[in-house]
């Protein structure tokens, strides 16, 4: 993170600025921490952004792929995202967890960033690495 003044918050604060709001069409990012709670990022408190900023980070280190039932001849094969409840289709970009679960990229990332949990099994995609990173 470049430091604007000194100040992590002013750095992702133009972050935010500058990534999604490029454009006068491009209207601001909302957070939704909690499906009853709603904000514009630009509402967020400077910590929050920087645990946005964190979280992301983590997700963006999870492995990810393309969806394709052929390469495994398992009659066992995963078929359907249990968070949006769609069937994969071939090609659909998905993310895998330590705990070997798969799900639609967009599905799983959204989740991520309000639980850290396999919301199949419930295991912590990775406490330590997140715990890590916080108390940085």
């Amino acid at each position: 993170i470049v430091l604007c003044g000194g100040r992590p918050g002013k750095a992702l604060r133009w972050f935010f600025t500058e990534v999604f709001c490029f454009q006068e069409q491009v209207p601001v990012p909302v957070y939704h921490p909690t499906p009853s709670q709603t904000r514009l990022a630009t509402q967020l408190t400077e910590e929050e952004q920087i645990r946005i900023a964190q979280r992301i980070g983590l997700i963006q280190h999870l492995p990810k792929g393309v969806y394709d039932p052929g390469r495994d001849g398992s009659e066992k094969k995963i078929r359907e995202c249990v968070i949006c409840m769609m069937d994969f289709v071939y090609g659909d970009p998905i993310r895998f967890l330590p705990c070997m679960h798969i799900y639609h990229l967009d599905c799983i990332d959204d989740w991520l960033m309000r639980s850290f949990t396999c919301p199949s099994c419930m295991e912590p995609v990775d406490a330590a690495l997140l715990s890590s990173y916080e108390t940085n």
